[in-house]
């Protein structure tokens, strides 16, 4: 069975969910919508590194609502514009067109979403008989579904936190207004990164932490946030010009569940440039960028996942994946009855939490 699928969003991760959508043989591309006039009247193919598909692009929504296909791939990006992604979406869904997204972050767990955006789409799939699914690599696959995995062969669990190692930026992602911005480096000593200053890490984050604690049955009285930041000892040269001594050169943050004063279950997040010098306070991984799962209990677990490119891939491996955690999941949508779709919680076989005291 085939199904039909109309994509919008073409940035470094929408086209890596447009390829995959080109070359799965149970999915046929109905149409590409973009916001660009540039990208206008060019073939599906042509942006996104694949031969001409005979699919022109186009910027007529309302055509998409007439066109009806089984589902659309909404990859536009929602910063600075979360009120028109959720918009878009809900109006797919009203119109009885299933959706699935890397878009809408807090929504890769609807129980834990804000209220605003968890009601809107819900009405939304009510008025339309549609499903809605949102997912990615982190938050999404790698922080939902493979923790759950793990849990499901232990026979008590104490603690779990995922590690995840954003590491040598300078090399990976070099893009200085995000690194400089965003991230902090070459900031000086007292700057508080953009991302936690703004409260993008506890927006993205946190329905992470709360997914993993209702996964445990575990009840939690708050998620705290803590963080840091490593400066230069000295002049550290990068890719993308030295930082000069002093500045930011790195940092750390932790999102934890706290439930009788312990962290039972966290998020933990490291971000360096090659240069930086590791403190021995932070946990290394082995080998470089990914993330580590650990579990304490019986038995204790360490998982560390990486990401490597294929044969003749150039694009980085992680937004592969992102793009194609939710293209892989549309005929599963498709077929799914209408409403928001969740991480599958296993509960029949999910482990338990151990209290202590």
């Amino acid at each position: 069975m085939t199904y039909t699928v109309v994509h919008a969003g073409t940035g470094i991760t929408g086209r890596e969910a447009l390829r995959g959508l080109i070359d799965d043989p149970d999915l046929v591309l109905a149409g590409v919508l973009v916001s660009s006039p540039d990208k206008a009247g060019r073939d599906a193919g042509a942006l996104c590194g694949r031969p001409d598909t005979g699919v022109i692009a186009h910027d007529d929504f309302d055509a998409v609502l007439r066109q009806k296909p089984d589902c659309f791939c909404y990859c536009s990006t929602a910063v600075g514009r979360e009120e028109d992604a959720y918009n878009d979406i809900a109006r797919l869904l009203r119109h009885g067109i299933n959706v699935v997204t890397i878009s809408t972050i807090p929504m890769v767990y609807p129980a834990a979403a804000p209220e605003k955006w968890r009601r809107l789409l819900e009405s939304a799939c009510d008025e339309g008989g549609s499903t809605f699914y949102a997912s990615g690599c982190e938050p999404g696959i790698v922080s939902l579904n493979l923790p759950v995995a793990l849990m499901a062969g232990a026979g008590q669990v104490d603690s779990y936190r995922m590690d995840e190692y954003a590491i040598d930026l300078d090399l990976v992602y070099p893009i200085w207004e995000v690194l400089h911005e965003s991230m902090g480096f070459g900031k000086p000593d007292g700057h508080v990164p953009a991302r936690i200053a703004s409260g993008k890490v506890r927006h993205d984050w946190e329905v992470v932490v709360r997914y993993s604690a209702d996964a445990l049955g575990i009840a939690l009285d708050t998620v705290d946030l803590d963080w840091e930041t490593v400066l230069a000892p000295e002049e550290l040269a990068t890719a993308l010009g030295p930082l000069p001594k002093g500045t930011i050169c790195g940092h750390r943050w932790r999102l934890a569940g706290m439930s009788r004063g312990e962290a039972v279950v966290a998020v933990q997040y490291f971000a360096t440039v090659s240069s930086t010098p590791w403190p021995d306070s932070w946990p290394r991984p082995d080998g470089g960028a990914g993330m580590v799962h650990r579990i304490e209990g019986r038995p204790s677990m360490r998982l560390q996942m990486s990401f490597e490119r294929g044969p003749g891939e150039r694009s980085m491996p992680s937004l592969s994946f992102t793009g194609q955690a939710v293209v892989n999941a549309i005929p599963h949508v498709v077929n799914s009855a209408p409403g928001l779709l969740e991480p599958v919680l296993g509960r029949s076989v999910v482990t338990r939490q151990a209290r202590r005291g």
